[in-house]
C-alpha cells in the first residue's frame, strides 16, 4: 500500500484524576506521611544515610519484619523510633488534599500504585495507552466493525470474523493492519495552568464503585490508592498516519468520540445517577487504569461474555458491574464567560479515567 504521511496534534486535557500505572507500588515502608503531606524519599539515598548514622544493620531488619513484629512496620514510626529528623533524602512530596480517605483511618493506607515516569522521573503518558483508548473509540463507533478474533480462548465454535475493518495479522493472508498505520508519540512535558508538571502535582486518589440505581445506588471505598494526574492536567501527543485511509479516519476522531460517547452512555452510564456522570466540554475519552472494563473493549459484544470471564475469577459482576469513581477536589472553569464545575454532586467524585480532546491536522 502507498505510503501517505500526515501529521495530527492531539491535545488531552484531564477532566478527572488519571491514573496510567507503571505495575510498581510503594508500600507504607517507603513514605512518610506526617504535617499533612506524603513523602516519597528516593529509598538508595536513604539508606545511604542510614549506613552514614550507622543505622543500617537496624534499617535492614526493619525492612525484613514480617507477620506480628510488622504491626507497625511504617516508614514513618521507623524515622520516629530512631530520632531521624531529616527529610532530605531527594524524591517528592505531595500535599494531601483530604481527599485521600478518612483521617481516622489514614492508617489504612498501606500502598500505592505509581504512576509511569520517564528516565528523568517525571509523569507522562505513553503513546501505548493513548493508542488504546483511541483504538476503544474506532471499535465501538462502526457496529459493523468487529475485532479479529474476539472469541478466542473461550470454548465452543469460533465466530466468524466479519471484520470490516483490518485489524491485525491473520493466518495465510498479507499482512493489512490500519491500526499499524497510525503511529502515537508519547505525550510531550505535560502541563498544569501552563506550567511544566512535576511530581509535587501528582494527587492521591481511591478507588471508589458505585453500584447502580436498581442496586440500591451505594458508594463503596476500596482500600485501593493510586497516584494519578490532577484534573486540568494538559497533554500533547503527535499523530502519524501511513495511509489516506488511517488519516481520513483521524480526520473524524471527533465525531466518533461522540459516537462511542452515546453509545457508552446509553448501554452503561445511563444506569446510574446523572449527578455522577460528567459533562464533555471536548470530545470525549477515557483513559488509564481505573474508568472500567466498558471504556476499554467493545461493549456490546463484551456484554454476557465480560460477566462469565469475572465469574470464573471468582468477582460476579452485577448486572453491567459498578460505575468506577474517585474523589478530588472540585473545579471550576469558563464556558462563554459562564463558570461551571466539573462535577455536579457535592460528594466531589469524578468518574476515573474521563478526559476531553481536541485533534488537528498540521502541516510539516
Amino acid at each position: 500500500m502507498k505510503s501517505d504521511y500526515k501529521t495530527f496534534k492531539f491535545t488531552l486535557r484531564t477532566m478527572a484524576p488519571v491514573h496510567i500505572g507503571s505495575g510498581e507500588k510503594y508500600t507504607s515502608r517507603e513514605f512518610i506521611y506526617e504535617n499533612d503531606s506524603f513523602y516519597f524519599p528516593d529509598m538508595g539515598k536513604f539508606y545511604a544515610s542510614m549506613v552514614a548514622k550507622g543505622l543500617d544493620r537496624k534499617f535492614e531488619a526493619f525492612l525484613m519484619e514480617h507477620g506480628k513484629r510488622a504491626v507497625n512496620n511504617r516508614l514513618v514510626s521507623f524515622t520516629y523510633d530512631n530520632r531521624i529528623k531529616d527529610r532530605n533524602f531527594g524524591g517528592y512530596k505531595i500535599k494531601e488534599s483530604d481527599y485521600e480517605n478518612d483521617k481516622s483511618s489514614l492508617g489504612t493506607l498501606n500502598e500505592i500504585s505509581k504512576i509511569v515516569r520517564d528516565g528523568f522521573g517525571q509523569p507522562y503518558i505513553p503513546g501505548s495507552s493513548l493508542k488504546g483508548a483511541i483504538r476503544t473509540i474506532l471499535l465501538n463507533s462502526h457496529p459493523e466493525w468487529k475485532e479479529a478474533n474476539f472469541a478466542t480462548g473461550r470454548k465452543g465454535k469460533e465466530k466468524e470474523d466479519k471484520t470490516v475493518v483490518p485489524w491485525g495479522a491473520k493466518p495465510g493472508k498479507d499482512f493489512d493492519d490500519l491500526f499499524n498505520e497510525i503511529r502515537v508519540s508519547d505525550s510531550q512535558s505535560l502541563k498544569i495552568n501552563g506550567i511544566d508538571f512535576k511530581n509535587e502535582d501528582i494527587i492521591l486518589v481511591q478507588k471508589l464503585d458505585k453500584s447502580s440505581k436498581e442496586s440500591g445506588d451505594k458508594l463503596r471505598a476500596l482500600p485501593l490508592y493510586r497516584e494519578a494526574l490532577p484534573p486540568f492536567t494538559v497533554a500533547e501527543f503527535t499523530i502519524t498516519t501511513t495511509t489516506e485511509r488511517a488519516a481520513s479516519m483521524m480526520r473524524s476522531l471527533g465525531q466518533l468520540s461522540f459516537d462511542f460517547y452515546k453509545s457508552y452512555k446509553e448501554f452503561f452510564l445511563n444506569d446510574f445517577s446523572e449527578k455522577y456522570i460528567q459533562d464533555n466540554v471536548q470530545y470525549p475519552i477515557y483513559l488509564g487504569a481505573g474508568s472500567g472494563a466498558w471504556t476499554k473493549t467493545i461493549f456490546k459484544q463484551a456484554n454476557g461474555i465480560l460477566q462469565k470471564r469475572y465469574d470464573r475469577l471468582k468477582t460476579k459482576m452485577i448486572g453491567k458491574g459498578v460505575l468506577k469513581l474517585t474523589r478530588a477536589k472540585n473545579k471550576s472553569f469558563l464556558v462563554k464567560g459562564q463558570e461551571r464545575k466539573l462535577v455536579k454532586n457535592n460528594e466531589n467524585l469524578y468518574e476515573m479515567g474521563k478526559a476531553n480532546f481536541i485533534i488537528q491536522e498540521v502541516k510539516v
